[in-house]
């Protein structure tokens, strides 16, 4: 199980150590880019963020879970199911998923959460998949920069990466006696 979720990416691992430091450095962009809209708006959520230390959600927040965000489906719209609670869920992860990916820090998973919570973001702005006016906000471009690091894994420049390197992945050195 610790080799799925601090798996290495061998096709880069394998090359020379200087394609392998540029693998990494892209990785580490790509979680940037990643992170940045999801923490811009998880900010947003929170009262007094971060001395309000995660406890109190803005009245902003409650309102448009309970009255504007709605989910559209092939046959219409539906409200979102239990909106406090739901608010509640999406702040944290707002805060808490950035946070891991910048990190490097049981990436692959972050990186899941994230891709799903672009998923559902898809539903609320049907719309916004392709976004023309701001391209970087687009939700197609967060669901690749989330599935290339889950199939990529964050890189060298990591906790993980460091982990692997210098301490998980240290094997005792055989013995030559039998």
């Amino acid at each position: 199980m610790l080799d799925l979720v601090l798996g290495k990416f061998r096709p880069a691992e394998r090359r020379p150590l200087l394609l392998f430091l540029t693998f990494s450095v892209v990785m580490l962009v790509l979680r940037l880019l990643l992170a940045q809209p999801f923490w811009r708006s998880g900010l947003t959520r929170w009262v007094d963020f971060p001395a309000g230390y995660l406890t109190k959600l803005a009245s902003s927040t409650k309102l448009i879970f309970a009255n504007e965000f709605k989910l559209h489906f092939f046959w219409g719209e539906m409200p979102i199911p239990f909106p406090e609670v739901v608010g509640y869920m999406t702040a944290a992860f707002e805060i808490l998923l950035p946070i891991i990916i910048v990190l490097g820090l049981l990436t692959r998973l972050g990186a899941l959460g994230l891709l799903a919570m672009t998923c559902v973001i898809q539903l609320v702005y049907p719309d916004a998949l392709i976004n023309t006016y701001d391209p970087m906000n687009s939700h197609l471009l967060w669901m690749a920069y989330a599935v290339v690091i889950i199939v990529c894994g964050p890189g060298l420049f990591s906790v993980e990466g460091l982990l692997r390197r210098f301490a998980l992945y240290r094997r005792p050195a055989r013995s030559s006696t039998p």
